[in-house]
């Protein structure tokens, strides 16, 4: 009796060891680091940027021997279509799990892109952690193919330069596929990207030899943020439009104010944290917002002879520093309300989850609503260190 309970448990067990059914061989992959999805005459160009593991270890070691990445394009009349092609010019199985960046095309964006998100969504070897970015006057390959001299991997190049940019100056946001998604299916909102351009020659950046001179003249740049309204590109907020978003949707970690202080200098300041509340309701029928910053600073830079160990000086300086957030705060609920027509701050959420009846009344009609939305805006700054030297020394430097 015991010998038989040992050799039903064995069986139950032998059913639960599957083994590796779908094992894949490292060698068989060819790992796909970013992806480009472009529409040009109709068809869809798809673009994949593969690692090369032996040109990365080589170049680690001092060798120059092999390229760390291969791109590869397709065209083809589906998404999908054009991934499957793409293996009768590669050498491996593309593989997508670990994606860092996917580039789309201002074409597909403008066109709609939920055909898009949805393929790479769907499929199962891909996560949707992965940053989505929009190539702006340029194509998704071209940004791809950029080299870098300082990464090897241009889609790396890609994912870095976004996190560190976003955390250093506040008209740069870093947008995941899940997030994008989820901001296209929520009621009271609308999702963003932000837009990556070339400064310079094509050709310059593309170039295996690329120098430190030459990839000055051929750098990738992120600028400014895509607009939607759904799943399509309605339009762009200019950089200090984009940094108001920022600040509205409580994004901005630290960035740079700049206030004159005569008509030739001026001083910076170091924006080092900042704090956004929104609340939203319904009253008498209308919605209504009120978004509320406090901001902490430091004097990073003085060209003038202010003085700032006047306590005068210092409250002056937070009021100017207000003015400007605000007004650039106005300047892109302004373009977003009267151009755009797209609730990209989340506004509509906001009285959603303030006022949740309210929000009932006017969700129906909310984007004939919020092009007339009454917004109320609170700055508070607060500068807290004005540097190791106090007053600038260059009022007093000698003529020449």
């Amino acid at each position: 009796m015991k010998r038989k309970g040992v050799f039903l448990l064995t069986l139950a067990l032998l059913v639960l060891l599957t083994g590796c059914w779908n094992r894949r061989e490292l060698n068989d992959l060819a790992i796909v680091m970013g992806t480009g999805i472009d529409k040009i005459d109709g068809e869809y160009v798809i673009s994949a940027q593969i690692v090369n593991p032996g040109g990365v270890a080589s170049k680690e070691g001092g060798g120059m021997n092999q390229s760390s990445v291969a791109t590869y394009s397709m065209r083809a009349s589906s998404i999908f279509e054009g991934i499957r092609k793409m293996t009768t010019v590669t050498p491996r199985r593309l593989y997508f799990s670990h994606i860092q960046v996917l580039v789309l095309g201002e074409q597909i964006a403008k066109e709609g892109a939920k055909e898009v998100l949805d393929l790479l969504f769907r499929d199962h070897e891909v996560r949707p952690d992965f940053y989505v970015i929009l190539a702006k006057d340029a194509t998704a390959l071209q940004i791809l193919s950029m080299i870098d001299p300082l990464e090897k991997i241009p889609a790396t190049k890609l994912y870095k330069s976004l996190e560190t940019a976003e955390s250093a100056w506040g008209s740069i946001v870093s947008i995941q596929l899940d997030e994008f998604i989820a901001d296209l299916l929520r009621d009271g909102i609308e999702p963003v990207l932000v837009g990556v351009n070339l400064k310079g020659k094509v050709h310059m950046g593309t170039s295996g030899g690329n120098s430190q001179k030459e990839s000055q003249s051929s750098l990738l740049r992120y600028h400014e943020i895509g607009v939607f309204k759904g799943d399509k590109l309605r339009g762009w907020f200019n950089e200090e439009e984009s940094i108001g978003f920022s600040y509205i949707t409580d994004r901005v970690d630290s960035t740079v104010e700049e206030i004159p202080c005569d008509k030739n200098n001026k001083i910076v300041i170091e924006i080092i944290r900042s704090k956004t509340t929104v609340n939203g309701k319904v009253e008498k029928g209308k919605p209504q917002v009120e978004v509320s910053i406090f901001a902490e600073g430091n004097v990073g830079e003085v060209a003038c002879s202010n003085d700032l160990s006047d306590p005068k000086t210092i409250y002056k300086l937070e009021a100017d520093v207000e003015k400007q957030i605000k007004g650039k705060i106005v300047s892109a609920i302004h373009k977003a309300q009267k151009q755009y027509r797209s609730d990209v701050f989340g506004f509509g959420q906001s009285i959603y989850k303030n006022d949740p009846k309210g929000w009932e009344k006017v969700k129906e009609n909310w984007d004939s609503q919020f092009p007339n939305l009454k917004v109320k805006i609170k700055t508070d700054v607060k500068i807290r260190r004005t540097g190791k030297v106090g007053n600038s020394f260059i009022p007093f430097m000698k003529k020449e």
